[in-house]
């Protein structure tokens, strides 16, 4: 089951053509089954790496990369050398990957829909969807092809669900919207901005409660993913790839942006901004109004901007007072 619609018969040829390489040696005709991320890729796979920080280990034989990274690999891998990698991952994301047609939707299998469930005349449920048990769903709400929805979900009015997989006992509320495209984007040669196509879900997993006016992107190459029981109040705004962990509490007006992770039991006060691609570890304390550009560890407090220690922040601010 899948959200999207897959180009097959990529060949490496094709890639070429969309892609400003530096070197290229290899088989044109060379078939490349997916372009996915390099944990789950396979030998028949194209993955990418752009960044020494994350895992380099990958099944796959043709990796896509820079000059800067390259010496980072083996004699037994296939690289690919791009001159302007982000621009290249855009492409191909592309190349291999696009939305399903109306039509394609509409020869998905009807939806099927558990017992007991309550569901107002005016929404959308579209084909492909499985619902659990003891459904709600308030007027104007929609649910895109494909998702799965487990027992005792309760969707609230004006709500937009799509590219997603919620798990049981889960609270969404009125006017959020949840599996839209992230805000991924790349400069190509031109300066002109190529779209990353996104692959990716959300994925909300039991006990989870979202408030009103909430928006979680899907993820790009990764998924999306709401740990269980966490708590999210209104108007919080999560980008794509974020991984929060479990029994975590958000406050109204944070933000998250892409690839953030945080672990169980974290704390966020209200307006905080989360920066893309930090970990935030198990048990921190956030303050409200309060800008993380940087890792957190475990059991941490942190205050304002950037957040460092909350005792090294209140010392300095009574410096300044005096």
């Amino acid at each position: 089951m899948t959200f999207y619609h897959t180009n097959l018969n990529i060949k490496l040829g094709d890639i070429v053509s969309v892609c400003n390489l530096k070197n290229f040696d290899f088989d044109i005709n060379t078939e490349l089954k997916f372009f996915v991320r390099p944990e789950i890729a396979t030998t028949d796979d194209l993955t990418f790496i752009s960044n020494i920080k994350y895992d380099l280990k990958t099944n796959a034989k043709y990796i896509l990369t820079n000059k800067n990274l390259y010496k980072n690999f083996s004699n037994k891998q296939n690289l690919l050398i791009s001159d302007n990698l982000d621009s290249d991952i855009a492409k191909i994301s592309n190349l291999y990957y696009r939305a399903k047609t109306r039509e394609e939707i509409s020869n998905l299998d009807k939806p099927i829909i558990g017992n007991n469930s309550y569901i107002s005349k005016n929404t959308v449920i579209e084909n492909g969807v499985f619902i659990g048990n003891n459904l709600i769903l308030e007027d104007f709400s929609t649910i895109g092809h494909n998702c799965i929805i487990g027992d005792n979900v309760h969707i609230g009015k004006n709500v937009n669900l799509t590219n997603a997989l919620i798990g049981d006992n889960v609270c969404i509320g009125d006017g959020t919207k949840i599996g839209q495209d992230g805000f991924g984007f790349a400069y190509d040669e031109g300066n002109h901005p190529v779209k990353i196509f996104h692959i990716g879900r959300v994925i909300i997993q039991n006990g989870v409660t979202i408030k009103a006016n909430c928006t979680l992107d899907k993820g790009s190459f990764n998924d999306t993913i709401i740990g269980e029981n966490t708590y999210i109040d209104n108007l919080v705004h999560i980008a794509h790839n974020v991984n929060i962990g479990n029994n975590c509490i958000i406050a109204g007006q944070c933000g998250f942006a892409g690839s953030a992770t945080l672990g169980n039991f974290v704390q966020v006060g209200g307006q905080t901004g989360i920066s893309g691609h930090i970990k935030i570890s198990d048990h921190v304390k956030i303050a409200a109004k309060s800008g993380v550009i940087r890792d957190v560890s475990k059991g941490e407090t942190v205050m304002g901007y950037p957040a460092i220690n909350i005792n090294k922040y209140l010392k300095n601010y009574k410096k300044t007072m005096m």
